[in-house]
């Protein structure tokens, strides 16, 4: 093992020590954690991404998203690593970086804590629950979450690259569906939407006032001032009068009696398209797929598609694939993984492109995702 090797290793297994207490500061080309134990220590987290890059990065990222495996996070291109010490478990996409939620456990069971990490390679410490899923907007640098109080929810809206909280809100309305301790929430432009009973309950972050709300109990899936509605979240609807932009309820599959359809739809980050998955998948004990099945029927089906609807025209395309095949990019590209190749393809064409990752050990995550990849 050479020097350079050994002080990686020490890092690494110092940066594990202490992710539960990191409070961070960074410049380009290297990213220091510093403990709150001890202000003077500083546990280097390394970086590939230097100043010259920064305008390059950004703009890879747009196009060709984040995507991690282990420690090391990448920025579309696998040049352009952050290498943060500690399991990357979650990230999700905010304009020019991503918030990130880790652990020092490889096998991501240890108590989650969140960090954002730049384009520009910057790492900070975001004060935030472990145990709380945030929303974030990737046309913007913010994110928002959910903390009880009597009666009800207060929502906080934060600078994702620096941790400052812009506005707290409070929230008052039933949650009952979904079983979780907090509902879930999603965020785009001025609005926060709140997955309560019965309906998304749509906030004006910026003012407190309580707009349309979006219709349908479901998990939030919002982008570009839009979100997913109604029955199977087969409607999309302009956040703050919950106008009714595009269907794609015809699309879902259907048993032979031509009843219980049955699909899953998603946003893109940037609210321009519908991916919608017709079918379910099974998987083995290490989350790997085992077989497609029909979402209505139940029968295996063999060449699976997506269906992917841009909002604004209606004009559709289908790629190969299943609800664990893709992810998004910021700009709506849809985004997969196979072994070490990472292929992105236009949501409106279909047209593909692929790079490759460096071959190494665990599961590469695609960000984006509510609950990874």
């Amino acid at each position: 093992m050479s020097a350079s090797d050994d002080r990686s290793t020490r890092v690494r297994a110092a940066g594990r020590r202490t992710v539960a207490t990191l409070a961070v500061g960074a410049v380009l080309g290297t990213a220091f954690l510093v403990t709150d134990r001890d202000r003077d220590a500083r546990l280097e987290v390394s970086t590939s991404i230097v100043a010259s890059d920064v305008q390059r990065v950004s703009a890879a990222y747009r196009t060709g998203g984040a995507f991690s495996r282990g420690d090391t996070l990448w920025f579309s291109d696998p040049e352009y690593a952050v290498d943060l010490g500690v399991t990357v478990q979650l990230m999700y996409y905010t304009a020019d970086g991503v918030v990130a939620g880790v652990t020092n456990d490889d096998a991501g069971d240890a108590a989650r804590d969140y960090v954002y990490v730049g384009t520009d390679g910057t790492v900070r410490e975001l004060d935030l629950p472990g145990y709380v899923v945030p929303g974030t907007d990737a046309q913007a640098d913010r994110l928002a979450y959910l903390t009880q109080r009597p009666g009800g929810w207060t929502v906080h809206v934060v600078e994702a690259s620096t941790g400052r909280e812009l506005a707290t809100r409070p929230v008052e309305a039933p949650y009952t569906w979904a079983g979780w301790d907090l509902p879930p929430i999603g965020l785009s432009g001025d609005h926060v939407v709140i997955g309560v009973d019965r309906a998304q309950y749509v906030l004006d972050w910026r003012t407190g006032e309580r707009v349309a709300d979006v219709p349908g109990e479901r998990l939030p899936s919002t982008g570009g001032g839009r979100a997913l509605g109604g029955p199977l979240g087969a409607r999309t609807y302009a956040l703050g009068d919950s106008t009714e932009l595009r269907s794609t309820t015809d699309l879902a599959a259907r048993d032979e009696t031509g009843g219980h359809p049955w699909a899953s739809n998603e946003l893109s980050p940037d609210g321009r398209f519908v991916l919608t998955v017709t079918t379910m998948v099974g998987l083995d004990e290490d989350g790997n797929v085992t077989e497609v099945q029909d979402g209505a029927g139940g029968d295996v089906v063999d060449r699976p598609v997506v269906h992917v609807t841009e909002v604004d025209t209606g004009r559709r395309i289908t790629l190969p694939g299943h609800g664990r095949t893709y992810g998004w990019t910021p700009d709506g590209r849809l985004m997969r993984v196979d072994g070490t190749t990472v292929t992105t393809c236009d949501g409106a064409t279909g047209e593909c492109s692929q790079r490759s990752v460096p071959a190494g050990t665990g599961t590469i995550r695609l960000a984006g995702r509510y609950f990874g990849s």
